[in-house]
């Protein structure tokens, strides 16, 4: 069941979800929406449920009810105080039934039980993106943020996993400072869940939602490759789309998103050990039974002075390159420095156009590249 939760108080939307996910009901963070966005959201989505709270101001809430009457075929419940006279504004306005705020649980029960769906139907799971480098420098994390924030920009949200272990620097591109870990949910791998992932996130204003790695070197022998299993499991039903920054260890762990990825980005410079790395890993990850139509070579800080020509590089790997990112170290260097995406601190610039036209390529819905953009064969 697609359910949807309108609300202004974070403290009533996390009460309404546990009582649903007691009940073995599935509201995802990223369906969770402020009045304000609400109706734009929703006249683009599918769904089946759409829970309306009216506090903590029903006077902004009310007129949105009937907006999202006009843009939702589901079913509109309204939630607010036991008032008379609201009770009849809220369903003269369009919802279909509505609970009493005091009463949450038995009210959301009987309004089940009133209008039956079919419960543990889920939508597909998000899509996932691997970031895999090729070499030390190749910039596969800075690429991740960035295209995480087209991703988040389009989509509303975004999952962000750091799986660079011996310390990743998601965290500082990004400006956050992380209260919880990865480390942190596989101390308590048996009592992960929906609600305890969403607390070990921490959000960036773009929309991305990220999972830090370990922060101290000793913690990630704590990383149990179980526990990621069920974290990824987790963020993918929460979020269309999920990008992973891989350390190029081939840890269980790594193994295991990488054959789960939908797209895995392969992130090289076009000088000799970077070319060779990416010959060894290609032919590491086939062993592995990993399918190369997965895998996408895409060239970094391309254009720089004495580089490898591109099409000696892409004759000596034997297929053609599927993106090349130009070179701007001004514009991505105060990026990283503000810590800011490159693509939301200059979005004009040709390197984050080239990003953006990268993750609208791989996002599932647009296929079509560009002149600069070749698909691997």
């Amino acid at each position: 069941m697609r359910t949807y939760i309108v609300s202004d108080s974070e403290a009533f939307t996390a009460k309404i979800r546990e009582v649903l996910l007691r009940e073995g009901w599935d509201c995802p963070a990223a369906h969770v929406l402020s009045v304000d966005s609400a109706v734009q959201h929703l006249r683009k989505a599918r769904v089946d449920l759409v829970l309306a709270a009216l506090e903590p101001d029903h006077e902004r809430a009310l007129p949105v009810l009937r907006q999202l009457r006009g843009a939702v075929s589901g079913r509109l419940l309204a939630i607010g105080p036991a008032e008379s006279k609201l009770i009849l504004r809220a369903l003269r306005e369009g919802a279909d039934l509505y609970l009493d705020q005091a009463e949450l649980e038995p009210e959301l029960l009987a309004a089940f039980a009133r209008f039956p769906v079919e419960a543990g139907s889920q939508a597909e799971p998000g899509r996932l993106i691997s970031l895999l480098a090729a070499s030390g420098g190749s910039g596969s994390s800075t690429l991740a943020v960035n295209v995480a924030a087209v991703l988040a920009k389009q989509h509303q949200t975004c999952a962000l996993l750091d799986l660079k272990l011996h310390g990743g620097d998601l965290a500082t591109l990004l400006d956050l400072k992380p209260t919880h870990t990865l480390a942190d949910l596989c101390q308590n791998a048996a009592r992960i869940d929906r609600l305890m992932l969403e607390r070990s996130l921490v959000r960036h204003e773009s929309g991305i939602h990220l999972l830090a790695p370990p922060h101290n070197f000793a913690d990630k022998d704590i990383v149990e490759p179980e526990a990621v299993r069920q974290v990824l499991t987790l963020a993918r039903a929460g979020f269309p789309y999920v990008l992973v920054d891989h350390d190029r260890s081939f840890r269980e762990e790594q193994l295991h998103v990488l054959r789960q990825a939908d797209v895995i980005l392969l992130v090289l410079r076009l000088d000799i050990p970077s070319l060779m790395n990416v010959r060894w890993t290609l032919e590491h990850l086939e062993r592995l039974g990993i399918d190369k139509h997965h895998v996408r070579v895409v060239a970094n800080r391309y254009g720089q002075p004495k580089e490898l020509p591109a099409n000696k590089a892409e004759k000596a790997l034997g297929s053609k390159f599927f993106h090349y990112i130009p070179d701007d170290p001004r514009t991505i260097n105060q990026a990283v420095n503000s810590g800011i995406p490159a693509i939301l601190d200059a979005p004009s610039a040709q390197v984050s156009r080239s990003i953006m036209q990268l993750a609208t390529s791989i996002n599932g819905h647009h296929q079509k590249h560009g002149r600069d953009v070749g698909v691997m064969g």
